[in-house]
């Protein structure tokens, strides 16, 4: 049996994708892109950026308010490792005057 990873929490980046923090602590990027060409139906309303912001976790899925979600194993499957690069540092040198 597979070890369901599920997430934490999320956060818009953009461009339809979400960055998704997993209890396992791996950040992954979630690609929803593809959705706006399908027929959602019902839940066509996700294809709108803004209502497609307004994702939640609840329970262990990602959720929407229409009802639609995203279960935890197909969410972990479907996105890809987050790479994720230091910030750069800042210099601690003074000015002399």
């Amino acid at each position: 049996m597979d070890i369901i990873h599920y997430p934490i929490n999320a956060t818009y980046i953009g461009d339809f994708k979400l960055l998704i923090e997993f209890e396992n602590g791996e950040l992954r990027i979630a690609d929803f892109r593809s959705y706006k060409k399908r027929s959602l139906g019902l839940f066509s309303d996700l294809k709108d950026e803004k209502y497609f912001k307004t994702f939640f976790i609840k329970d262990g899925d990602l959720q929407w308010p229409n009802g639609w979600d995203v279960a935890p194993d197909y969410l972990y499957e479907i996105s890809t490792p987050a790479e994720v690069r230091p910030l750069k540092q800042r210099s601690r040198r003074t000015k002399v005057k």
